[in-house]
């Protein structure tokens, strides 16, 4: 009777380290990339004290280059191409805004595309302790999905609710998004 408590016990740990692996799988390969097209992105900061919007600060509105893929959209996120974000002054520091974008094109033609804009602060904490990663001050994020192969692609961001419910005060970043070919369709 002793042997078997003893041998329950032995399996704990290794019960214990199955249990707390980390289930999130790794983020899909990049799909094969046909060429670069150009993405501008004009960025808001938006403030609100009890329920309304306080202030509009307009951040800026930069261009760069985001890859094309061949693909139906699904490892178009995880592949997003960085353009140089800006800049935003936040309670005496100066923020990054990390802003990234892809297009993807599938078999049809279907057109997809992706952006993102995030504020990371330096004092940014977990949302989940041991999981994730720093909780943006700010984070919005669009897919869109058009028939056929365009010469450019207009949206605009949506806020993240997360990041919208647990900020202090409650901000958030407004952004539209100008995807265009380069001259020619995606």
């Amino acid at each position: 009777m002793r042997q078997a408590s003893h041998k329950r016990w032995l399996a704990v740990p290794l019960l214990w380290s199955a249990l707390t692996a980390s289930a999130i799988p790794p983020p899909p390969a990049a799909p094969p990339q046909l060429r670069d097209a150009r993405m501008t992105v004009a960025i808001r900061l938006v403030e609100a004290i009890h329920g309304r919007v306080a202030n509009i600060t307009e951040l800026c509105k930069i261009s760069g280059t985001i890859p094309v893929y061949a693909d139906d959209g699904g490892a178009t996120r995880a592949n997003g191409g960085e353009i140089s974000g800006c800049k935003m002054l936040w309670k005496g520091h100066s923020l990054n805004v990390s802003v990234r974008g892809a297009i993807a094109i599938s078999d049809g033609p279907v057109t997809f595309a992706f952006a993102s804009v995030s504020v990371v602060p330096p004092d940014a904490i977990p949302l989940c302790p041991g999981m994730c990663g720093p909780q943006p001050l700010a984070d919005s994020r669009a897919e869109v999905k058009m028939n056929g192969n365009p010469k450019s692609i207009n949206f605009s961001l949506n806020p993240n609710p997360v990041s919208l419910m647990n900020s202090k005060p409650t901000v958030w970043l407004e952004a539209d998004v100008v995807a265009e070919g380069r001259g020619r369709t995606f």
